[in-house]
């Protein structure tokens, strides 16, 4: 964590001096995650030790898996937004930028980096946006109180000309009140200021999501775990591999090498009484590396805490007992869910406080909100079903159409009801009917008076 004096500003030799220790200890780290989520793990070094013996490389890519795992649990089903109608302008902002596929995108990048960040900005029409960034291109600098209180968040990138052998960059600080952009070069040692332009936020505008206290990948402690089981696999493929190239052994023949390609070519032997052939092979005892394999597998998951939906054992559970196989996966991820909770809310606040100086929604309604989460997982209908009938004048029908996981907004699915309901007691509302012939029965039997 890189800590700063809340009254202290963040000035070019300090910006140096963060930049180069970042680049030489944080930065390779997390360029090591995405390079394991993306595939290029320890064994894409695998070198043959021997020109002729087979060298093959084979990615089973479990980081990536775990990642899609928890991306999909989570945020599968749309982040709910609670829209009880004070909300309306803040739920615009969302829609506006597209929020589910910016919620997703923020959680991956969190569970593979340990951390993501998110900027607000106004775009060239006024309209306010918000963005994930590459959580290797930002650093996060906190003050040193108790609170630790983001006062700064530096963001450089490379923008080298093509005709330039230096790398250059660019860097942008962005405080409480503006966003001041340098350019420098490799080693930060110079900067040369560019511009300063202010922001309207009142607080710095880019939202970090740490995803656990260490801010570390959420596949950071199977990594050593996914080289083991690469390695295993790879070796056994070399050794089936090698057991395809066998060698021939002629005993009592003699035999030139024209004699041994017509042999081949022919597919015939001539052999004397006493001669034999017979094929040198390797005994492969495959049992001990399938045992090996599956061992390793389990611990990765076990590890991780994330379930393997290839095992058909598991998936062929349904209801109770597939939730008590996942009390492990749920830990993590409600744990992982208050964290991002905060991310969110923040970047509520920040919707708000621009909504507050045009004149619009309250700069604390932010705090009213309420953020939901819903498990991306197969629902038993039938079992969910027998519960609400159970429960049906116990407690409210609020409470009941929240129990079904196909009803993604209460208010209005309960406003839909209500419609319903009155459209039945019109269609089927015989009292103007009834009214209309009682009139005319009372009009046949008054006697006409003259």
């Amino acid at each position: 964590m890189y800590q700063i004096g809340k009254d202290e500003q963040l000035t070019p030799e300090r910006l140096g001096k963060i930049l180069e220790d970042f680049q030489t200890h944080e930065l390779p780290k997390l360029n090591k995650y995405y390079n394991y989520y993306s595939g290029k793990q320890k064994i894409t070094q695998k070198v043959a030790s021997d020109t002729g013996k087979p060298c093959n490389i084979v990615v089973v890519n479990y980081c990536y898996n775990i990642v899609m795992n928890y991306l999909g649990y989570m945020t599968g089903i749309e982040i709910g937004y609670d829209n009880d109608g004070r909300f309306d302008e803040i739920i615009d902002v969302l829609k506006y930028n597209d929020v589910k596929a910016e919620d997703s995108e923020l959680l991956r990048n969190a569970l593979i980096f340990g951390r993501a960040f998110e900027i607000n900005y106004i775009d060239e029409d006024g309209k306010q946006r918000f963005r994930t960034l590459d959580p290797r291109e930002c650093i996060p600098v906190y003050d040193d109180t108790l609170s630790n209180e983001l006062i700064y968040v530096v963001r450089f990138y490379s923008e080298t000309p093509v005709n330039e052998s230096s790398e250059q960059y660019r860097v942008e600080v962005y405080s409480a009140n503006s966003i001041t952009t340098y350019r420098s070069t490799t080693g930060f040692s110079s900067f040369s200021f560019m511009d300063e332009q202010p922001h309207f936020f009142d607080q710095c505008p880019v939202t970090v999501f740490s995803l656990n206290t260490e801010e570390v990948s959420i596949f950071d402690k199977v990594m050593s775990l996914q080289d083991a089981y690469n390695d295993l696999l790879s070796s056994e493929v070399d050794d089936f591999a090698a057991f395809a190239d066998a060698y021939l052994v002629l005993k009592g023949i003699s035999a030139d090498e024209d004699d041994l390609k017509s042999m081949k070519e022919h597919r015939v032997l001539m052999m004397d009484a006493d001669a034999d052939a017979q094929y040198l092979t390797k005994s492969i005892g495959d049992t001990q590396i399938q045992n090996m394999l599956q061992n390793v597998n389990d611990q990765i998951h076990k590890i991780s805490a994330s379930p393997d939906f290839n095992d058909d054992k598991f998936m062929a559970q349904s209801g109770i007992a597939m939730r008590y196989k996942l009390v492990g996966f749920e830990n993590a991820a409600s744990a992982i869910e208050s964290n991002m909770k905060k991310a969110l809310q923040r970047r509520l606040e920040l919707i708000c406080s621009i909504l507050g100086l045009i004149g619009g929604q309250s700069e604390e309604l932010w705090r009213e909100a309420q953020i939901t989460f819903t498990r991306n997982l197969p629902a038993d209908l039938t079992q969910t079903v027998q519960i609400v009938n159970q429960l049906r004048g116990i407690v409210s029908q609020e409470t009941l159409l929240t129990l079904l996981p196909f009803v993604q907004n209460v208010d209005e699915e309960m406003e839909r009801v209500r419609q319903e309901k009155e459209e039945s007691m019109e269609l089927y509302n015989f009292s103007s009917l009834s009214e209309d012939d009682d009139d005319e029965g009372r009009d046949q039997e008054t006697p006409e008076t003259e």
